[in-house]
């Protein structure tokens, strides 16, 4: 396929743009900010602008990855979070209907409210608590409304793209690698991790199906942010580093945005469809965490922190 991407030069993005170039697709990746060769520069709330790409580069589908994903920022600025993930999603969804393109449009776990004890599955109702979570809800209303030959597609805790990642499983590493003895962990709050390796992959599956809807396609298994740190200690060290678990009112000075107890994930879809390809939380972690791709900036200094321990054990 010919394959339009919007929001390309994230986490996710930097995922998706090789995994359909190594399946045989021709893809042009796109952003609000074009940092690297491969990015085209581009603004999804400028419809005319959207539609001149799809004239000019005659895709077959348009991946919508485009969005205001910091949750703090859009509770503070819930115009602009409700005109990019709401009202642009909307506009690109209608040119997707009118030039009779695919729609792929990737949703989240917070458009729920978090009360259900076990994961949700697609079947289960949204109820936003926060501004990202009601703007990603009205993109995907917008997404259903306007377009039938779709696919929204609801990820997890996201980690993956390298030196791209700057969530949760980055933050752990710099505090390794700044030489902390201490990590603080939550331990209140449930979710389910997406590795952006495994999300894009899947995904290829997914969109080969034609098997149209909504979707849940994250990692196998639950954990909270205290469960992930312990993972990350445990796979990169050193030994003496203690993870200690909290509350989450502990950080609420910095994370003001509602967050729900839960955003636990099933894919009851992609199973029902023998199509999911989601890896153990875990497994999936523990690859990243030891691959190329997260290591290029971070491993140097890692090693050095491995090597004082060893030397510290031996003295």
């Amino acid at each position: 396929m010919r394959i339009l991407v919007t929001g390309c030069g994230g986490m996710l993005g930097s995922a998706i743009y090789p995994t359909m170039l190594a399946r045989g697709h021709e893809v042009r990746a796109t952003d609000l900010i074009a940092d690297e060769t491969w990015l085209q520069y581009l603004d999804v709330r400028d419809t005319d602008t959207v539609k001149r790409q799809i004239e000019d580069f005659q895709p077959d589908a348009i991946y919508h990855l485009a969005a205001a994903t910091d949750l703090e920022w859009c509770e503070t600025h819930a115009r602009e979070a409700y005109q990019t993930n709401g009202i642009a999603t909307a506009d690109v969804a209608r040119l997707c209907h009118q030039y009779n393109l695919l729609m792929v449009y990737i949703s989240t776990a917070g458009v729920f409210d978090g009360s259900k004890p076990t994961p949700y599955d697609e079947n289960d109702q949204p109820l936003p608590l926060m501004v990202y979570g009601d703007s990603k809800l009205s993109g995907e209303k917008a997404v259903r409304y306007e377009h039938d030959r779709h696919f929204i597609v609801r990820a997890g805790w996201m980690f993956g793209g390298g030196r791209k990642d700057h969530k949760f499983v980055s933050k752990i590493a710099e505090q390794l690698i700044a030489g902390v003895d201490e990590i603080r962990a939550v331990n209140d709050k449930f979710g389910t991790v997406t590795y952006t390796k495994d999300f894009a992959a899947n995904l290829d599956v997914l969109v080969g199906s034609q098997a149209y809807g909504t979707y849940h396609m994250v990692c196998e298994g639950s954990c909270t942010r205290y469960d992930v740190a312990r993972h990350i200690v445990s796979v990169l060290g050193p030994s003496n580093v203690q993870v200690v678990p909290v509350a989450s009112q502990d950080f609420e000075a910095e994370y003001f945005a509602p967050r729900p107890r839960s955003e636990m994930l099933v894919n009851r879809a992609l199973k029902a469809a023998r199509l999911n390809r989601m890896r153990f939380w875990k497994q999936a972690m523990t690859e990243y965490l030891t691959t190329a791709q997260f290591c290029t900036d971070r491993r140097p200094v890692l090693n050095a922190l491995e090597a004082a321990d060893v030397a510290g054990v031996a003295s």
